[in-house]
Order: structure tokens, then sequence, then C-alpha cells
């Protein structure tokens, strides 16, 4: 699992809102697919995704304020193989 922080928001700013989360939970992302958009008070900034793989799971939602260095959500980059049987 690949966490995603929200970071870069400038020198000043301590948080962010989160405007708009582009993927929903279970989507498949790639790297560098843009995931979601927040606002600070120096303006609004993208974080785009780390690594490919499934959005798993996402901790805040669309008007939640998140503090910088928060997780804001989780990619799971492991590659799993369908099969039709059970491992053992």
């Amino acid at each position: 699992m690949v966490e995603v922080l929200l970071e870069g928001l400038g020198k000043h700013a301590e948080e962010a809102t989160i405007q708009n989360w582009f993927f929903e939970e279970g989507d498949s992302v790639n790297e560098g697919d843009e995931l979601v958009e927040l606002t600070t008070e120096d303006g609004s900034i993208t974080i785009n995704a780390p690594a490919t793989g499934v959005l798993a799971e996402v901790y805040y939602d669309e008007g939640d304020v998140v503090a910088k260095g928060e997780v804001l959500c989780c990619i799971d980059d492991e590659e799993k193989e369908i099969s039709g049987g059970a491992e053992e």
C-alpha cells in the first residue's frame, strides 16, 4: 500500500480543504493521475497519484479540512493474480 500524504502546501499553509476527488474508492489509477484538488490560503493545489494501482481507501470527504502531513488516501499497488482456485 502506498500512502498519499498532504504535502507541498507552501511555506505558510498548515491545512487545506478538499475540493474534489477525481476518483472513487475501488477505481484504478495510474502514476501521475490527478487524485484530489485542494485549496489553501495560498491558492489551490492538485495531488497526483504516486503509484499505479487501485484507490483502496479515501480518508476524507470533499469539504473536509486536512492538516499538513496527514494521509489523504491509500493506493494498493500490489499486482494480484486472478486464480480460479484457493491458494494453499
